[in-house]
């Protein structure tokens, strides 16, 4: 079957024809990316819930290949396949596709054509990273993804926009090239000497899993982000257009988790078992570190977006513990961050548009001035901050449980959500629930917009309730991982 095949080309060559024949065809740039990228999502729920129903998490469905690609350099191979890591990630990818689309509808009024053209070709590169089971189609699809979010904070982007894409493309690029290092090294040093991650899995030797884990390290942690390769996140947030904030924070940051997860532990466990303190140690001081900045913010989307930072952490911490509880609710806090950061940096967006400021000591009053944008950031707060009704409250729970039953000492980590509830309570008390100062002007969201903002909720509530959607489709690689680390 070609379905991986489809849902990574079909974007992509869609992107470059509505370049090619959207401009000034304003209804049709809007309208052929929501068809294509509800095609994408269809075929997104069909292999996802193939794989939920057989229980195949644990091994690659759909799979492409190998099929070598330059026949003169060996190793090169075409080679995709789908499993229950990538899975709720390719799912997320779609979904997300699709509400970044519907709100780039209100936020986004230049260059139609070339700008959703980005956002397939996007979404292409992106799943193309989910499912490459090839280390230099891995890398391909690794720097394609840089190139539209480069034009979008670039083009489209806020006053300092030149330098924040300048700053988002070195960081990122430079990280990317470190891993490539790693990648060459386990081609040419490992008894496989393939780049085919099947073929590489309990083939390479201790000296050579320590000395990759380091590279691939860096180029991962730059993207998810971890402390300190972090910098650059805050600058292309506040810089890029909300909706594409959703997709840096939604979609961006979890290839470094993926990342993570497929190579640094799938790859190298005996590392990851002999040194899982270190990467639990980052990751506690990349989930502390952006929570306690996030408290001193004044820019409502900067500190959304550290937010994310300190979120993010609890992927390291998790995947790391070795156990079903970490392992399984690190996966799970991917899919749900990016849905209820989602949500966040679209109400930034709207509220800037709406009350033309995002500092947080001068918004006053949503109650009175935006009541539908007013309720809806509460609701998206409650899901940032892990209230139980909703999904997120219970793979952080998952990721803290986990850690403990690893070291006691790292109940610690339960700090973290208390850090984020009193900043999100405070927050939402400044802008939301106080009194508005001066004339009183209504500039709300429509209908439309409160409908489709809505819509990243309703998946935290479904998983919520029946949490084997993701779990269940986790299980299987969970199991397989913790056999690799020796139970």
């Amino acid at each position: 079957m070609v379905l991986l095949s489809i849902m990574i080309f079909l974007p992509v060559i869609a992107g470059f024809l509505i370049m090619a024949t959207g401009q000034g065809r304003d209804r049709y740039a809007k309208i052929a990316p929501l068809l294509v990228a509800l095609v994408n999502f269809g075929l997104a729920i069909f292999v996802y819930a193939t794989i939920l129903v057989g229980g195949t998490g644990g091994s690659y469905s759909f799979v492409e290949g190998p099929r070598s690609l330059i026949p003169s350099l060996r190793g090169i191979d075409y080679y995709l396949g789908i499993d229950g890591l990538s899975g709720p990630l390719i799912l997320l990818t779609t979904i997300i596709t699709v509400l970044v689309v519907l709100g780039s509808w209100d936020l986004t009024r230049k260059n139609l054509a070339p700008y959703y053209g980005l956002v397939l070709f996007f979404q292409g590169a992106i799943i193309g990273v989910f499912t490459s089971l090839n280390l230099v189609m891995f890398f391909i699809f690794w720097e394609l993804v840089l190139v539209p979010m480069f034009f979008f904070i670039g083009i489209w982007g806020g006053p300092n926009r030149k330098y924040a894409a300048m700053k988002f493309f070195i960081f990122t690029h430079v990280g990317s090239m470190v891993m490539l290092v790693g990648f060459l090294a386990l081609f040419l040093f490992s008894p496989a000497n393939t780049f085919n991650i099947t073929e590489l899995m309990g083939r390479i030797p201790f000296w050579l899993q320590a000395l990759a884990s380091i590279t691939t390290f860096i180029g991962f942690g730059v993207k998810l982000p971890v402390v300190p390769f972090h910098t650059w996140l805050p600058d292309a947030h506040v810089e890029a257009p909300a909706p594409i904030s959703v997709f840096l924070a939604a979609l961006l940051l979890k290839m470094g988790g993926y990342g993570l997860l497929r190579i640094n532990l799938g790859l190298f466990p005996e590392v990851a078992q002999q040194y899982a303190w270190v990467y639990i140690s980052i990751g506690l001081l990349t989930m502390f570190y952006g929570a306690l900045v996030a408290l001193v913010q004044k820019d409502l989307k900067r500190m959304i977006a550290l937010t994310s930072i300190s979120h993010m952490g609890f992927v390291l911490l998790g995947g790391f513990t070795g156990n079903s509880l970490g392992v399984s609710g690190a996966v799970f806090q991917m899919f749900n961050h990016g849905l209820a950061i989602g949500i966040l940096f679209m109400l930034s967006g709207y509220i800037h548009e709406q009350a033309g400021t995002r500092d947080i000591n001068l918004l006053k009053g949503l109650k009175i001035s935006m009541p539908r944008t007013g309720n809806l950031f509460i609701l998206g707060a409650m899901a940032g901050m892990g209230v139980p009704i909703f999904s997120n409250f219970l793979s952080e729970y998952m990721v803290i449980v986990g850690a403990i039953s690893v070291n006691a000492s790292l109940a610690v980590a339960m700090l973290i959500p208390g850090i984020t509830v009193g900043y999100f309570l405070w927050t939402i008390r400044r802008i939301v629930l106080s009194e508005p100062s001066g004339k009183i002007v209504k500039h709300d969201l429509s209908r439309f917009s409160a409908f489709h903002l809505s819509l990243y909720l309703v998946p935290l509530l479904i998983v919520l309730i029946f949490p084997w959607i993701i779990l269940d489709g986790v299980a299987p690689l969970t199991e397989a991982y913790i056999a690799l680390l020796g139970g």
